[in-house]
């Protein structure tokens, strides 16, 4: 079964030369987990009799790979380690719009979006935070974060934009599941703050994207909040103006971050180490058909923008990845000195051993020989009685044998390739 990772271009030319079955027995997964598969990278697949019709001798036409959007992915990871960086398509600015081109779309004005259908209920099902805002429980719902009591007006907001989005033809959908994209976090205060304790906002799973061709914008909808005095009444806090005097004066008034009512727009690049943002106030009683077209306007030219900040961003992360990769074989060439210095020494002290017990072994044979002979040269009575002792002498001498001591010694080499083997 194979692990490693698979683009596009492998995936469609191997389901199109064998047939599923015999494709996902090679990545060890079903025909059904291996279609969803091409779904994820929009590689076509050939339908159902495609392999019946070649067998039978019929021309059968092969449709072209085509090109992948945003919201694909271009690499099925098979290691199970996904690197955003091989799995986005390089951003493309648009070019400007001319008077005489005409939108491709015409979505009614009264439609509902898809991602703003059936939004309402889900956020009226989660919780509150402690300052106010709804709290869904979940995930992936379109990025608005709003009070209870301004849910309606955030998602006509949202609606409104998404539309016009759509009537030039930018798709507006939710971020796909294989996590490409980052979304900064949000800070309900217009103009930010200190870091608060016991206040987080709800975070989609999924950001909210807008596709501008191969650009992909991210957004997120906020009702701003503003600083104001309250006191904390049953689990909640509540503003001291809302209370009657004999409520307030029992208690200790705080102050606290509460949803305004006032909404404020931030569009920001999801590409990683990229920085452009955007933000638009939206008045009480604006036009919004007019601040919709105001905002793609703008998008439409930050495209530009982002495009260089996701090349820089690009060069950086592969210079950095060839920066790690040459201080990893840097590491790997003096980790392989070391061992082969340690192989070294350790078989030059193992030979060094060798040759000193040889040496003691050549004393010691020597020393039993001369003894031998100069006993068999001796006039004493008792050559029986030292003949015996130098054979007992002789047994209780452990000789080393240093021809099997060298059968055992290792070259450098031999011990070096020992060190290297994955334990």
């Amino acid at each position: 079964m194979e692990q490693s990772d698979v683009s596009r271009k492998e995936l469609y030319y191997q389901v199109w030369k064998s047939p599923m079955i015999e494709v996902a027995a090679k990545y060890g997964v079903s025909s059904s987990y291996l279609a969803r598969v091409c779904n994820q990278l929009n590689v076509p697949r050939p339908e159902r009799g495609h392999w019946a019709k070649l067998a039978a001798g019929h021309t059968v036409k092969v449709p072209p790979l085509p090109p992948a959007k945003p919201s694909h992915d271009l690499v099925w990871c098979r290691s199970g380690i996904l690197d955003p960086t091989r799995n986005v398509i390089p951003p493309k600015p648009l070019s400007p719009r001319r008077r005489s081109s005409h939108r491709k779309k015409s979505v009614p004005k009264d439609e509902i979006h898809p991602l703003i259908r059936g939004a309402r209920e889900l956020f009226l099902k989660g919780r509150e935070t402690e300052n106010g805002y709804l709290k869904p429980y979940k995930w992936n719902l379109v990025d608005i974060i709003t009070s209870r009591e301004k849910l309606d007006t955030a998602l006509n907001i949202a609606n409104c934009l998404f539309l016009e989005f759509e009537n030039r033809s930018w798709d507006v959908r939710l971020e796909a599941f294989n996590k490409q994209f980052r979304r900064p976090e949000a800070d309900d205060r217009p103009r930010g703050g200190n870091i608060r304790y016991g206040v987080r906002h709800w975070s989609p799973g999924r950001s909210t994207l807008v596709l501008l061709g191969t650009v992909a914008i991210g957004l997120t909808l906020i009702e701003d909040s503003e600083e104001i005095e309250v006191v904390y009444v049953d689990g909640k806090y509540v503003p001291t103006s809302r209370l009657k005097k004999t409520q307030s004066l029992s208690r200790w008034p705080t102050k606290r971050d509460l949803p305004s009512g006032r909404f404020r727009l931030r569009a920001y690049s999801p590409y990683i180490r990229t920085q452009w943002q955007r933000e638009w106030s939206i008045r009480e009683g604006q036009d919004l058909t007019n601040f919709a077209q105001k905002v793609a306007r703008e998008l439409r030219k930050a495209t530009s923008d982002i495009t260089e900040e996701f090349a820089v961003a690009t060069e950086q992360i592969r210079k950095e990845k060839q920066e790690w990769a040459e201080q990893r074989e840097k590491w790997r060439i003096e980790e392989d000195n070391k061992l082969r210095r340690e192989a070294m020494t350790k078989s030059t002290e193992s030979l060094d051993g060798i040759i000193s017990d040889w040496g003691r072994a050549k004393t010691i044979h020597q020393f039993f020989d001369e003894l031998e002979t100069a006993i068999g040269l001796s006039l004493d009575d008792d050559e029986a009685l030292l003949h015996d002792r130098l054979r007992a002498a002789r047994d209780l001498m452990r000789i080393p044998d240093a021809l099997e001591a060298l059968k055992a010694w290792k070259s450098p080499e031999e011990i070096y390739d020992e060190k290297r083997k994955p334990s």
